[in-house]
């Protein structure tokens, strides 16, 4: 099993750890372990290209998460990225995976660092289902052209 897999997974494990009053540890842990998920899902395709495999983890590292949320916050402006004459269902599914990975990485910040944030089962539940949705959105559109486009502007901070 692949390690973003084994994330996700871990972060499920994390949530349902105590049948009964969950401890914040486990409940923050939990979201932050499916933005982890999400995160080492895309840099795992993206790297996947390169045909160096010795080189991939190296290249991997160079990922930042910055970089990746405000790639992720402009593929939700046409203007951006307008993907003419690409699939709808599929520039539709890419958009939701991207918001969804700005979105958890704000959930993670808020998980591991505001401890006046009470979690509960259910909101920690909310986070780690949208990880598997991306999951699920994203395995069925990832050689799509718009997708690899993705892949490469989660690695290249924007120039103005």
């Amino acid at each position: 099993m692949a390690y973003h897999d084994d994330l996700l997974g871990q972060a499920f494990r994390l949530v349902h750890n105590e049948p009964r009053n969950p401890r914040q540890a486990s409940l923050r842990r939990a979201v932050s372990t499916a933005y982890y998920a999400l995160f080492h899902l895309l840099i795992g395709e993206a790297v996947a290209n390169w045909s160096r495999v010795n080189l991939r983890a190296a290249l991997g590292r160079a990922f930042d998460h910055g970089v990746m949320k405000a790639a992720s916050n402009r593929i939700q402006y046409k203007g951006q990225f307008p993907f003419a004459g690409e699939d709808p269902g599929a520039v539709a599914a890419l958009r939701a995976v991207a918001k969804t990975f700005a979105q958890l990485q704000e959930k993670r910040h808020v998980a591991d660092y505001d401890n006046t944030t009470f979690w509960t089962r259910t909101d920690a539940l909310a986070q780690v289902k949208s990880a598997e949705q991306a999951f699920a959105k994203w395995k069925p559109i990832r050689h799509e052209q718009i997708a690899q486009a993705y892949l490469v502007s989660l690695a290249v901070k924007k120039r103005d």
